[in-house]
């Protein structure tokens, strides 16, 4: 029998078995003695990546048809999607992180290893909510006063087109990840809900911008805007979801200076408007 014991490092990259006092190095997801090791979020991440790519193709297909074709909304929901990537990516690397700690932690019961996977989450939740309120801001700021302006233009009709198009890659998205998720993790908890909300959002967004787009081909060419200061709604709301969760949790670091960087994020997001209106 086999002398086996197992080493884990806690960046997560390799682990070390001790075979027979012979130490073997290799990646988490390589195969050993015919067995393949699979972490617990595995499945969860890869889901979580494949939203990520695929969000970052919708920005460019939204933002260039958006730009040329003179659609508001689907240059708003270009940026919801740029949103998206970046909240993605945290995510998924918090959720890569929060794997580790707890892989070192076979039964459990470390309490510093909880924490340390609760800090992880709570600071990635944080960063995404802050981030989604500066861009939400910006976007609800700016087409707001693009109708009180007057400023409103005529999207072209291959707008709707691609705005129904993008609508249904969200709900394949949706349903994807409502498969890959019926299980639940003991780890990454907050991150993979986070993830789900922001599918479950992109959903809601793609077919307010369908509805805006529809509206603004039958003459009610304001609905485009408007569509664009709903989209914009829906990231603040979202990221204001995420920083009343995590004010009390966040670290003292960042207690410190809550209000400033709240403050900070409402005024770049002014500073946003104003330039993007006197262009």
């Amino acid at each position: 029998m086999l002398n086996r014991s197992l080493t884990l490092c806690n960046n997560w990259r390799t682990m070390t078995i001790y075979e027979n006092h012979q130490q073997v190095v290799f990646e988490p997801t390589m195969a050993i003695s015919g067995k393949t090791i699979i972490t617990p979020s595995e499945k969860k991440n890869s889901s979580i990546l494949i939203s990520m790519v695929c969000n970052l193709l919708l920005v460019f297909v939204k933002g260039i048809t958006g730009l040329l074709a003179n659609s508001n909304a689907l240059v708003a929901d270009a940026f919801h999607s740029t949103t998206d990537v970046i909240a993605f990516f945290i995510n998924y690397r918090a959720c890569k992180d929060s794997e580790s700690c707890a892989l070192t932690d076979r039964t459990g019961t470390d309490e510093k290893i909880k924490q340390r996977i609760a800090e992880i989450e709570v600071k990635a939740t944080f960063c995404t909510g802050i981030f989604l309120l500066t861009v939400g801001m910006s976007i609800y700021f700016y087409n707001t006063m693009v109708i009180l302006l007057g400023r409103t233009t005529q999207p072209e009709p291959i707008t709707l087109v691609v705005a129904v198009v993008v609508w249904a890659v969200y709900i394949g998205l949706y349903q994807y990840l409502k498969r890959t998720g019926n299980k639940t993790e003991r780890h990454c908890v907050m991150t993979n809900r986070n993830a789900d909300w922001q599918n479950n959002f992109n959903v809601i967004s793609g077919g307010v911008v369908v509805i805006g787009l529809t509206g603004a081909m039958f003459g009610f060419v304001f609905m485009d805007e408007l569509a664009a200061v709903v989209v914009g709604g829906i990231l603040i709301a979202l990221g204001i979801k995420w920083l009343i969760e995590t004010k009390g949790r966040v670290t003292p670091w960042i207690k410190q200076r809550y209000k400033s960087i709240i403050a900070a994020s409402i005024f770049t997001s002014w500073v946003i408007t104003a330039i993007t209106l006197s262009t």
